[in-house]
């Protein structure tokens, strides 16, 4: 499968999941666990996503 993603789609995604994370370590003293564990989850997923985005978009320019 080819497809393309422009560098400005990667740094969105890989802020995404930072933003998750952080939420997630603000709300780690809270009553509610499952919140904060969905939310450092789907930071992760979206930080490693994000990060492998912006690889392959920087080896396909260079």
């Amino acid at each position: 499968m080819n497809f393309e993603v422009n560098i400005f789609t990667s740094i969105v995604v890989l802020i995404v999941g930072l933003y998750d994370i952080a939420l997630a370590i603000n709300r780690r003293n809270q009553p509610q666990k499952k919140s904060v564990w969905a939310y450092a989850i789907l930071g992760i997923i979206f930080t490693i996503f994000g990060i492998g985005l912006l690889i392959s978009c920087l080896v396909k320019r260079g």
